[in-house]
């Protein structure tokens, strides 16, 4: 059994939390420079194959992100199974679970304490 202190527990789930919003927020500001990047390059002079290769550099950049969200998705459940092996009841610290679709079947969720 994991015994894990209640407070640093609870710092990890706000942490995750920031993490996914930061992650969020920086695939918003992927999307929001491709419309600016599309936007300045009309009537700019950019040639077709200039602008596709940055259009392709941004787009890879946002995929990372993305990539990136997934581990972090991962690395959620691996929290949460963490707190199942702990001496804390299957309790939720507030941390998004990170599940698998094929695992949510078989997985045991967390129930929600005032």
């Amino acid at each position: 059994m994991l015994n894990l202190d209640i407070a640093k527990t609870q710092a990890v789930a706000d942490q995750t939390r920031q993490a996914f919003a930061a992650l969020d927020n920086a695939l918003v500001d992927a999307a929001q420079l491709t419309t600016a990047f599309l936007s300045a390059s009309q009537g700019s002079g950019l040639t077709a194959s200039e602008s596709q290769r940055i259009l392709k550099q941004i787009h890879d950049s946002a995929t990372k992100i993305i990539e990136g969200r997934s581990d972090m998705v991962r690395a959620t459940a691996l929290l949460t199974r963490c707190i199942e092996r702990s001496q804390h009841d299957v309790t939720a610290f507030g941390c998004p679970i990170g599940l698998e679709l094929e695992q949510r079947e078989t997985a045991r969720h967390l129930h929600l304490v005032a």
